[in-house]
């Protein structure tokens, strides 16, 4: 390998897609929370103008990073290598989503509209769109609802010391109605790339698949103690409710943040094969 070793460059194409999960997820959910929610606060605001450079940052971090490895498996060099790369399904998708982020970046009316097609283009890209329209599809959902759900916690967190009610059980509804969707989404995902426990114990996208299976029932308990407990404290106005609820946002948020990064793990590691015999 030229420069970076085959485990550096996964690791360095796992950060870049870190970088750029985040910065999508944060991006689409904020734009959501301001067109079904209430308008962002001022930091909610520089959250998503945070969340774009991160994802221009990851975008280009990959294709620099893909071209690397490209050019490990092949002659090609230079100006010929970025051409190849472009003409490829990966690369016009890649373009594509560039294209989009410009959109989605320019504040034009209804721009929530587009945010959650957008981020079909990255389930495109991935692992799920290597197996077909329909898996995509459904990759697509299960991504578009977390970032609702995160999203909207995100701006949450930046609204201020005092929750307004209105707005936590608004937050509060967006969120379980993720939550019903993420699951099932989640399963199909897990069942379609890992066939069998052995898989699920001998890989290392099978033991990744693993370590994020363990955090999301966590995180759904931190969801479902806002939802049950939390946010029907701040409606009755309890003393320091906002304060608890904000409290476990954060909590909530940085366990997201650890969701993600296996995520973007997954989206490295090669996915488990069946071998005959």
């Amino acid at each position: 390998m030229n420069g970076i070793g085959f485990g550096g460059l996964d690791a360095a194409l796992t950060v870049a897609g870190w970088l750029d999960l985040v910065g999508s997820v944060v991006l689409v959910g904020g734009l959501l929370y301001g067109a079904l929610v209430a308008p962002p606060s001022r930091q909610g605001a520089r959250s998503l103008r945070t969340a774009i450079m991160l994802v221009v940052i990851g975008l280009a971090l990959q294709f620099g990073f893909t071209a690397l490895r490209m050019e490990d498996v092949s002659d090609v060099r230079g100006l010929r290598l970025v051409v190849d790369l472009v003409e490829t399904r990966w690369g016009t998708l890649w373009m594509l989503r560039a294209f989009g982020l410009a959109v989605l970046a320019s504040r034009a009316r209804m721009v929530a509209v587009a945010a959650p097609p957008w981020l079909l283009l990255r389930s495109l890209q991935g692992h799920p769109g290597a197996h077909g329209v329909v898996p995509a599809l459904v990759d697509w959902l299960h991504l578009a609802a977390a970032a609702a759900w995160i999203g909207g916690l995100v701006q949450l967190a930046l609204a201020g010391p005092v929750v307004p009610v209105a707005v936590a059980q608004r937050v509060r509804t967006i969120a379980t109605a993720a939550v019903a969707v993420v699951l099932p989404a989640g399963v199909y995902g897990a069942l379609l790339h890992v066939h069998s426990w052995r898989m699920l114990f001998s890989t290392p996208y099978g033991r990744t698949l693993m370590v994020k299976l363990a955090l999301v029932p966590v995180l759904l308990a931190l969801g479902a103690a806002n939802h049950f407990r939390h946010v029907p404290a701040v409606a009755r106005d309890e003393a320091a409710a906002s304060a608890d609820l904000a409290r476990n946002v954060r909590a909530e948020i940085v366990l997201a943040a650890a969701v993600l990064l296996c995520s973007a793990l997954l989206g490295v590691l090669p996915m488990p094969h069946v071998h005959p015999g």
